[in-house]
């Protein structure tokens, strides 16, 4: 390893009594030293500055794949709503027998352009409501929204009809038509 010894620069009282030649000289020498410890840093720094590029090119790739996974994903759940093999809401709730104890938060539900959504609102997830055109009442699990469904009560309020669902993992949530949410059996 290359080492360089530095000058000793004078302190307290010793620094106050020295020439201003003195002073020049010791910055000099500091300068010249500088210069060669940065010269013979430059590789290692031309070095760090490529690994940080590759490392860049990696995690561009990485996000590449994780948007074509979301896409493939995505086209697959918006071809499984299309051929029926996934149900809209409304048909799920007449047709789909799941269990009534099944909380709506563990229900695997997507709007038909294919985003994975949950139903209820982000930060109190887990619910659907219902309204009967005057009153409005909230379900969460997948019985009692079945039966207040079957009851002739629709997704909404008595002032806004439709879901509220929030995209999953995130808090962007809104109101969709009940035919826009799809199940997965």
């Amino acid at each position: 390893m290359i080492s360089f010894v530095s000058p000793e620069i004078p302190e307290g009282e010793e620094l106050r009594q020295a020439s201003a030649d003195e002073l020049d000289a010791l910055d000099r020498e500091l300068g010249e030293i500088e210069r060669k410890v940065r010269d013979l840093m430059c590789p290692f720094e031309a070095q760090l500055k490529e690994i940080q590029t590759q490392r860049s090119v990696l995690a561009t790739e990485r996000r590449r794949r994780e948007r074509a996974m979301i896409s493939a994903r995505r086209k697959q759940v918006q071809a499984a709503a299309a051929s029926g093999e996934m149900l809209a809401l409304l048909d799920a709730l007449e047709k789909l027998d799941l269990p009534d104890d099944l909380q709506l938060n563990e229900v695997k539900a997507f709007l038909k352009t294919g985003g994975q959504v949950a139903f209820g609102f982000a930060t109190k997830p887990g619910s659907i409501s219902f309204t009967d055109g005057r009153g409005a009442q909230t379900a969460k699990t997948w019985g009692e929204a079945r039966q207040l469904f079957l009851d002739g009560w629709e997704p909404g309020t008595a002032s806004i009809s439709g879901v509220r669902v929030h995209l999953f993992g995130t808090k962007v949530e809104r109101v969709v038509p009940a035919g826009d949410v799809t199940i997965a059996p």
